[in-house]
């Protein structure tokens, strides 16, 4: 909820928060954002599916996971994919995700 009133008051309109894979899945059905906000973790789920499609459907995308970079490498999906880390700073993410949509 902090990530997505950040985003709100940063000037950004907000599809989600998904609590599963399928519901980020669905979110995409629906409409093509501009950008995205990752998780690399959705409940006991990895986000590699939702960034393969946002890959596909070319919307660049950060990531905000307390997961290491390690843990991380081991997805090509996530190479050279910025991780702001958790707890997130809220105006880091605001001017990342700014320059995603730039």
């Amino acid at each position: 909820m902090e990530l997505e009133s950040a985003l709100i008051e940063g000037g950004f309109r907000v599809l989600g928060p998904a609590a599963s894979v399928k519901d980020a899945l669905e979110l995409l059905g629906g409409e093509c954002p501009d950008a995205a906000v990752l998780d690399f973790n959705l409940g006991r789920e990895k986000v590699t599916p939702v960034a393969l499609q946002l890959k596909s459907l070319g919307v660049p995308f950060v990531l905000a996971s307390a997961s290491s970079a390690a843990e991380l490498a081991r997805y090509a999906v996530l190479e050279n994919i910025a991780n702001l880390g958790k707890p997130t700073d809220l105006m880091r993410l605001v001017a990342a995700v700014r320059a995603l949509h730039a």
